[in-house]
């Protein structure tokens, strides 16, 4: 048929689908497709208040979002579930673990018995204040032993990475000491393993969280709590408990972002990359905030009618002496699991003697 007899609105829309297939083939240009969007639930039991929350919403998930949008492919749908809206304290892991959520902040404090290897910095104590340290040290231990990243096939989960927002804990107390002494009796409140902290020296630990800290003590459960400045600062612990006690007791990673395996495995292949990369990225973001907020709480801490109170050198060897070789428990345990709890303590101690840090007991060494 002679193009001359088309009907002039067909010719017309001919041309155009010509002038678009040239002008693919002279620009090089890509055709159009549509973006997909992925909905992700995200979730911690603690609110936007907790230092690793706001790292997270401020910078993981924007960070995502850049990296995604530089290719277009790709945009994530937050659902935000923070502040026990999902899983209550100490619950994210069994929540990812149902379904629950698809990518979330475990604290592995609430979980020696299922994730133990994770709680090497805390059966650490008095060895380094560096967090990046210890949080590029643990995963760099995920790496170099596989069967670390295996356990979380046991929860339903993919392991991103470990982080900490906690540059070294002390002790908080509502009434001062003169020597340590003036410990005994004393109920102190904390999570998991450092209750421990104060057991050597008289104190009765009691179990508790972070949110509830500031209740504990302003009702008298207990005379003080163990902690960092910048929750001290954050959850106004000065206010009930304006005493503390510096004795540095470590920094320690008792952050792990973690996905829902299902949620991995039907994730493509693009976003599962910058949601890993970026985790790393987080882990490093979190602790140069960490840093930058310690100095500053302890200052706060002050400036809100606080009072430090510095312990000698003696007094915090006394009190690494007062502990149980926690270290040595632990790598037993991990032993008996089929782990090789042995071989990871001295690689983790090794690396701190190689980067120069403040050990006061060698774990690894008794």
């Amino acid at each position: 048929m002679n193009p001359s007899s088309f009907p002039k609105a067909a010719r017309g829309v001919r041309m155009l689908l010509l002038a678009g297939i040239l002008g693919v083939l002279v620009t090089g240009a890509k055709p159009l497709r549509a973006q997909e969007t992925v909905p992700l639930t995200v979730i911690d039991a603690y609110a936007p208040t907790a230092l690793w929350v706001r790292v997270f919403l401020d910078y993981y998930m924007p960070e995502v979002d850049r990296r995604l949008a530089e290719t277009g492919n790709y945009e994530i749908d937050w659902n935000r579930a923070f502040g026990g809206t999902v899983a209550k304290t100490g619950g994210v892991l069994e929540a990812l673990q149902y379904d629950l959520a698809d990518i979330g902040i475990v604290t592995s404090p609430f979980h020696p018995d299922k994730i133990p290897f994770f709680n090497i910095s805390y059966v650490t104590p008095l060895v380094t204040a560096d967090i990046g340290l210890v949080a590029r040290t643990v995963d760099s231990l995920v790496e170099k032993y596989p069967e670390l990243r295996e356990q979380w096939d046991d929860y339903n989960q993919v392991f991103l990475t470990a982080a900490g927002s906690i540059d070294t804990y002390q002790v908080l107390l509502n009434e001062p000491i003169e020597t340590l002494e003036d410990l005994r009796g004393t109920k102190i409140c904390g999570v998991g393993l450092n209750l421990r902290y104060v057991q050597g020296l008289g104190s009765a630990a009691v179990s508790s969280n972070l949110g509830d800290f500031y209740n504990n003590i302003a009702t008298g459960l207990t005379d003080g709590t163990v902690v960092w400045a910048e929750a001290a600062v954050a959850y106004k612990l000065y206010e009930v408990a304006p005493y503390m006690i510096d004795v540095r007791l470590g920094a320690v990673t008792s952050k792990i972002i973690t996905v829902n395996r299902r949620t991995w495995e039907r994730l493509p292949v693009e976003v599962r990359q910058v949601l890993a990369e970026t985790a790393i990225d987080y882990r490093d973001e979190l602790a140069r905030e960490t840093d930058r907020r310690a100095l500053a709480s302890r200052e706060e801490f002050v400036h809100q009618g606080g009072t430090i109170l510095a312990l000698t050198d003696e007094q915090r060897r006394i009190w690494a002496d007062s502990l149980p070789n926690m270290a040595r428990e632990w790598a037993d345990d991990l032993e008996r699991r089929g782990l090789p709890g042995d071989r990871i303590l001295r690689d983790y101690m090794d690396i701190m003697r190689a980067n120069g840090q403040p050990i006061v007991r060698h774990w690894d060494r008794e």
